[in-house]
């Protein structure tokens, strides 16, 4: 280092140093807060998507019922043979 760096500039970068720092750490926690938002909308959505499947799996269900009550019923009548 040159002998003509004095204390008081190194402890003036220092400061504006700590001060970026500070900002830094303020920004960060913004994002963290924004990350723990995004992970709960996530998971929200993932029960959402859940639920719509298990809905979709129970109409299909009620539809294989229904198809083959039908089945039966045609081929009681005669409409089909058996």
């Amino acid at each position: 280092m040159p002998d003509d760096v004095s204390n008081e500039l190194i402890y003036s970068v220092l400061q504006k140093m700590q001060g970026q720092l500070s900002n830094i750490q303020i920004k960060l926690g913004d994002v963290e807060g924004r990350l723990a938002s995004l992970e709960e909308a996530t998971s929200s959505m993932s029960a959402r998507i859940a639920s719509v499947e298990v809905t979709v799996s129970g109409t299909h269900k009620r539809i294989d019922r229904m198809e083959h009550r039908l089945d039966r019923i045609e081929t009681r009548l005669g409409l089909i043979e058996a």
